[in-house]
């Protein structure tokens, strides 16, 4: 049986306003859900499971289906305070550990404020750990296509 990679990207400001509760790959309606979506459509994802990172409701999976609610605070920067990043962390980070040796690579989107709700991921049982690379959303999304090209 082939392993699977994962992919981890945050939740996005942008959001379908569907007032029934839908997937949360389509929920989610910024640039880097489009990318995952195309490449969905197009099958480049059969090996690779996506996890979505939220301060509201830590990691879930894309095909969660999730309520509508408005965005609020400031793109890209958490509205937690210390207490609340660290038991979200210690979560994110103990479901992550049940679940590493199910795959051969992890690639991780996420912002640098968000990354306080991943820390400690460098330690888990990844095989390889991958890091999305650029500066902005543009370099971002065109390092996440071409890993997702490349697999």
């Amino acid at each position: 049986m082939r392993k699977r990679k994962l992919i981890i990207v945050t939740t996005s400001y942008r959001v379908n306003d569907e007032e029934l509760p839908i997937p949360a790959i389509e929920r989610y309606d910024g640039v880097y859900f489009r990318l995952l979506r195309k490449y969905k459509r197009e099958g480049k994802l059969r090996n690779v499971d996506i996890l979505i990172l939220s301060e509201r409701d830590g990691l879930i999976w894309a095909g969660k289906k999730m309520p509508y609610y408005k965005p609020h605070g400031i793109i890209g920067a958490l509205s937690l305070d210390e207490k609340s990043i660290e038991r979200l962390r210690k979560e994110n980070i103990e479901r992550l550990e049940k679940i590493a040796k199910r795959y051969t690579e992890a690639y991780v989107n996420v912002g640098q404020q968000y990354m306080k709700l991943l820390e400690g991921i460098e330690n888990l049982p990844f095989p390889k750990l991958t890091y999305s690379k650029g500066n902005g959303l543009g370099a971002k999304a065109a390092h996440m296509k071409n890993w997702i090209i490349s697999q």
